[in-house]
């Protein structure tokens, strides 16, 4: 978005994100691959007047300094990352990494550090596509050092590489950088980015909130994309339920495949060039994750822990790409439920987990109206059936805390 658009599509996309509730994006600061005329952004300007990572060109990022600080205006927080590794050339800075010096790095990174020190909108997101096997890690240190030095007040991740390419277990923050020979001391990363695909985001999210948290909370920060690898709408909707309930609690970064390459007309074939990108901003994917957010936020989904015991959700769980997921806040007061299968898998919930009457619901994850059950005594199992088949959202509220409807208002 920051390389690609113009302020005019910037406001578009910012002012209807903003409008759908969406409050965290993924940006580049620097993309070399996935636009038109890479590295300069829309309007001509290159990141650096001479090699990648040197000689920062002003103009150029002044208008990222605009696009971060208009993204903060509309309450987003952006993860922003110094320069896309990419798990080869020309698809990223892979090459660049390799072949500059750790001071190189060091002093682009202090460079990102002291200019960004002070934006209260910005999470470091450095790595991405970066294959742990290839020696690219000694570099992000060096990157990484030079942040951290000179920024002392935000956050810092990392993407590894995909499963696909990685395979399972190496997807996440934690896992991939500690593993690594990186090359001297590593700096301390604070957040978890699970990095999977469809089928196993829930078991990854699970295994990084059941180990310990050396890299913090985790973050669903890339999976597969709308409109990409045959994903379905349902299979869309089960990314985002099944890791924000498993442990990744910090949220899921959804994609689309038009929208993530805005139009660019190269030859790229992860760039399609149809639909276009605007109109994919009220795709399904696009509204179903709007009501994900808004049920989240009507909750206390700041205490969510992972029912990972079937404690609670005691049947009707399934398995495999099937499995229905259950969340509950460390207060007691909520459980959230999601049932991929419907009423074939209807969920079986062990009432006593609650120190009172039950306040039921059901919140259809495709439209985001909800359905409510009356209120149910928190005694003995209770079997919640969905009227069909579709996916289901079962919301579980203690009768005393006066919840308004799943998917309304905000707690705070």
């Amino acid at each position: 978005m920051a390389t690609s658009l113009d302020a005019s599509d910037v406001t578009n996309y910012l002012s209807t994100r903003a409008a759908q509730g969406y409050n965290f994006l993924w940006v580049a600061a620097a993309d070399n691959s996935y636009q038109d005329n890479p590295p300069d952004n829309f309007y001509g300007q290159a990141p650096f007047s001479g090699a990648d990572f040197t000689n920062e060109n002003s103009a150029y990022w002044s208008n990222l300094d605009s696009v971060i600080t208009e993204a903060g205006q509309y309450g987003m927080v952006v993860a922003l990352n110094p320069a896309f590794v990419g798990l080869s050339y020309p698809g990223g800075y892979i090459n660049s990494y390799t072949n500059s010096s750790c001071s190189t790095l060091t002093s682009y990174g202090s460079f990102l550090g002291a200019r960004y020190k002070n934006f209260p909108n910005i999470v470091w997101a450095t790595g991405g596509d970066a294959n742990y096997g290839s020696g690219v890690y000694s570099k992000l240190n060096c990157l990484d050092q030079g942040i951290l030095s000179a920024d002392p007040n935000h956050m810092i991740t990392m993407e590894a590489c995909p499963q696909a390419t990685c395979g399972v277990g190496h997807s996440s923050t934690a896992q991939d950088w500690t593993s690594a020979n990186v090359g001297g001391t590593p700096v301390t990363m604070n957040m978890n980015w699970v990095y999977n695909q469809w089928e196993s985001v829930q078991s990854q999210c699970a295994a990084n909130y059941a180990a310990p948290q050396t890299a913090g909370p985790s973050l669903i920060g890339e999976t597969w994309y709308e409109n990409d690898h045959g994903l379905t709408a349902l299979q869309v909707r089960e990314e985002g339920y099944w890791g924000v309930l498993s442990g990744c609690t910090l949220g899921y970064i959804f994609g689309n495949d038009p929208i993530w390459c805005y139009n660019q007309t190269s030859s790229l074939a992860s760039c399609p060039g149809s639909p276009t990108w605007q109109s994919q901003l009220t795709s399904n994917g696009s509204t179903t994750q709007q009501w994900m957010g808004n049920l989240m936020r009507s909750r206390e989904f700041w205490l969510m822990v992972p029912d990972s015991s079937n404690a609670v959700l005691t049947g009707g769980f399934g398995s495999g790409t099937s499995i229905s997921v259950a969340g509950c806040t460390s207060d007691g007061q909520t459980c959230i439920v999601y049932d991929p299968l419907g009423s074939s898998q209807a969920p079986q919930i062990k009432m006593t987990h609650f120190t009172g009457t039950v306040q039921a619901w059901w919140f259809n994850p495709q439209t985001g109206a909800t359905t409510n059950l009356g209120t149910v005594a928190n005694s003995g199992t209770h079997t919640f059936t969905p009227s069909n088949g579709n996916d289901w959202v079962l919301v579980l509220d203690l009768a005393s805390a006066n919840l308004p409807a799943p998917g309304t208002g905000t707690l705070q």
